[in-house]
């Protein structure tokens, strides 16, 4: 059985063995470099390539389900619709990888880097992302529903139309992504979540909320009155009690752009009434 290079055809690691799994594991036992390895629809299901050098490699398609994959170098690899359901890729190096359509459903991903990744249209339902460096990759339509990202960060992440759900944001770092149409339903957060316009969400409860919502000369006592917290129809939501809105486009100019923040968090049920006491307890 032999191991080639995806565009050369070069044969870099042959091994007396009778499935391709064998050899790729042969290869990593001997610390074999398989950067550039074509690996496309492999069969690799719980395979061990802890530690392996894979980067570039050419792995669309293929079935890593279950496989360790710890610490691997899978820079610029092509990993492209890959089924990587379960797998172990704690602390590897996936800059630059191509991950558009790939499913990672379960997987751990703790401490990996992934800055620069595609995963447009990645399934990450209920994925370890834990510490991951997702700097500017890209998530557009990405399923990270009951993910834990706690600690993850996501500067400049593109996580529009994203699926957030239910997913741990404990400590994350958003500053400057794009949630544009993301569905944070439920999502969690604390005090030291950063938003995506750089404060942290303890900082917007605290006072980014309140100023908003009196920005229209009502006061927070005339919003609690009015009994429009719970609310999420224009008739009578906050802001429609703050601006007599019933559209963002109702909201002057100048503050529509937190307005719209304000509604994607609040419909949400992230953001708790400005009158409830210390916000992290509500949104933890």
């Amino acid at each position: 059985m032999q191991i080639k290079k995806r565009f050369t055809d070069e044969v870099i690691y042959e091994a007396d063995v009778e499935k391709l799994r064998e050899c790729v594991e042969s290869a990593v036992r001997a610390g074999a470099d398989l950067r550039g390895a074509s690996l496309r629809a492999a069969d690799l299901r719980a395979a061990d390539l802890a530690g392996a050098n894979l980067r570039a490699a050419n792995l669309r398609d293929a079935d890593l389900r279950g496989a360790d994959l710890g610490g691997a170098n899978l820079r610029g690899a092509n990993l492209r619709g890959a089924d990587l359901g379960g797998a172990n890729l704690g602390d590897a190096d996936l800059r630059g990888a191509d991950l558009r359509g790939a499913n990672l459903r379960g997987a751990d991903l703790g401490g990996a880097n992934l800055g620069d990744a595609d995963l447009a249209g990645a399934n990450l339902r209920a994925a370890n992302l834990g510490d991951a460096d997702l700097a500017g990759a890209n998530l557009r339509a990405a399923n990270l529903g009951d993910a834990d990202l706690a600690g993850a960060n996501l500067r400049a992440a593109n996580l529009r139309d994203a699926n957030l759900r239910d997913a741990n944001l404990r400590d994350a770092n958003l500053g400057g992504a794009d949630l544009g149409y993301a569905d944070l339903g439920y999502a969690k957060a604390n005090d030291a979540t950063r938003l995506d316009t750089s404060e942290t969400f303890g900082e917007y409860l605290k006072d980014v909320v309140p100023a908003l919502l009196t920005a229209g000369g009502k006061t927070l006592d005339e919003i609690r009155a009015a009994g429009s917290w719970d609310c999420h129809d224009w008739s009578n939501c906050p802001l429609h009690t703050a601006f007599g809105a019933n559209s963002l486009e109702d909201v002057p100019i100048l503050l529509r752009p937190r307005a719209e923040q304000f509604v994607q968090l609040y419909d949400a049920r992230m953001i708790p009434p400005p009158w409830a006491g210390s916000p992290e307890g509500q949104a933890a």
